[in-house]
């Protein structure tokens, strides 16, 4: 093989592989139960952008303009939106995992995702009484005075999206509190990012 037909051959075979990546793109989208109800995700939400513009403008809880690290906490994976999808049909179909939205309720009902339970990150903020309760409803069992985590459910923690942080102080306070970093995942694109992709939102007044 020459040189020229070398090029060529890699040439065409990074196009194929990039029209391969934009179709799957463009099919993203996931089908599953929760609570009882067939929910659906794709990328055609209505008022997409109004959701975006909405998100945008949101400030985080940081004290001043902010952006949230990649990587929230040692041995918690940062996610991104295929990986949410996948998590919903593998994890939260199978009541193994919860995606949870970490915002308090009044930012929650701006819109979320669809699938998602609130858990506000000030629920386990230090010196909160909430700790066994909000660990029982995740699945953990206490044992001779201590938690046991085998059979807790799986958590993947988002918020607004990158300017905030949110989903990292609750990663931080479950951490603190016991949960185990390999029953945790992040996803930091939160509503921003998703919004701006045009997934599926819900709002409390959907």
């Amino acid at each position: 093989m020459n040189k020229w037909t070398a090029i060529c051959a890699v040439a065409v075979g990074f196009y194929a592989s990039t029209g391969f990546a934009q179709e799957q793109a463009l099919e993203a989208k996931a089908s599953f139960i929760f609570n009882g109800e067939q929910i659906l995700i794709s990328r055609d939400t209505d008022n997409a952008a109004h959701y975006a513009a909405a998100f945008a403008g949101v400030n985080g809880t940081c004290g001043a303009p902010c952006i949230a690290p990649m990587k929230v906490a040692a041995n918690v994976p940062t996610l991104g939106e295929t990986e949410v999808l996948s998590f919903l049909v593998d994890e939260v179909a199978n009541s193994t995992g919860l995606l949870i939205d970490a915002r308090m309720p009044q930012d929650r009902a701006q819109g979320f995702i669809p699938g998602s339970v609130n858990l506000p990150y000030a629920t386990l903020d230090s010196g909160t009484a909430f700790v066994t309760e909000i660990f029982t409803a995740l699945g953990a069992r206490t044992l001779n005075g201590a938690f046991s985590f085998a059979d807790a459910q799986s958590l993947l923690v988002y918020d607004t999206g990158p300017s905030t942080d949110d989903a990292g102080r609750l990663v931080k306070n479950l951490l603190a509190a016991g949960y185990p970093a390999e029953k945790i995942k992040y996803y930091r694109g939160g509503m921003q990012v998703w919004a701006v992709l045009g997934f599926s939102i819900e709002s409390s007044g959907s």
